[in-house]
């Protein structure tokens, strides 16, 4: 399927288009043989704004990673009650959190 591009030469039809050698080559020169834009970015220097949102995430991705979040202390109490036979389930309880689930996902 063709493309026709108004007002483009054959040599910039989307044969061409995408290619970084071509784009340079074709590139109008500035001083000294330099390509323009390449002379424009030995002035300015790159710059990133970070977003106060993407900022906030990170350090939460931070702050999450040095904490695992894990009672390591009640997990061995549980892993013991379960080997030695006295760890009891609470049927009525997790019927309780389930509905609550059902309630936080729903809304």
């Amino acid at each position: 399927m063709a493309i026709d591009f108004p007002g483009l030469s054959p040599t910039q039809s989307a044969g061409n288009r995408g290619k970084v050698s071509d784009q340079q080559n074709n590139a109008p020169s500035g001083a000294a043989g330099q390509p323009a834009a390449s002379a424009d970015r030995a002035e300015r220097p790159d710059t990133v704004k970070i977003s106060d949102t993407a900022q906030a995430l990170q350090r939460s991705v931070d702050s999450s990673d040095n904490s695992s979040g894990v009672d390591s202390d009640r997990v061995a109490r549980i892993k013991a009650a379960i080997e030695d036979g006295s760890y009891q389930i609470n049927n009525e309880r997790i019927a309780d959190r389930m509905l609550q689930l059902d309630d936080l996902m729903s809304n």
